[in-house]
């Protein structure tokens, strides 16, 4: 994300004193300034992908409950963990690093 003209953001302060000057009209209404600041706001390729992501197809982004609720009692009865299971992860995982 990339912000420009960001030399006129200020510190928090009190709205009520924002637009008064020394120039107050004396009728309580302050004087507005005339100059007009425009702001600009870009992302980039990447954040506008990312934004992206939860408007796919809900088909793949659906949770898939039967398969949740089989792995949570596998875990549960203490099935779940394999040998083979963890020579597969350590395998990924080592890949990954190395």
């Amino acid at each position: 994300m990339e912000i420009t003209n960001s030399s006129h953001i200020h510190s928090i302060q009190n709205v009520q004193g924002l637009h008064r000057t020394s120039a107050d009209k004396g009728n309580g209404e302050p004087v507005r300034s005339t100059t007009s600041l425009k702001d600009s706001v870009s992302f980039s390729e990447e954040a506008l992908r990312l934004s992206d992501v939860g408007k796919s197809n809900t088909e793949t982004t659906r949770v898939r409950f039967d398969l949740v609720n089989r792995v949570k009692a596998e875990i549960a009865a203490g099935t779940y963990d394999t040998p083979d299971k963890m020579d597969i992860a350590l395998e990924r995982m080592a890949n990954r690093i190395f």
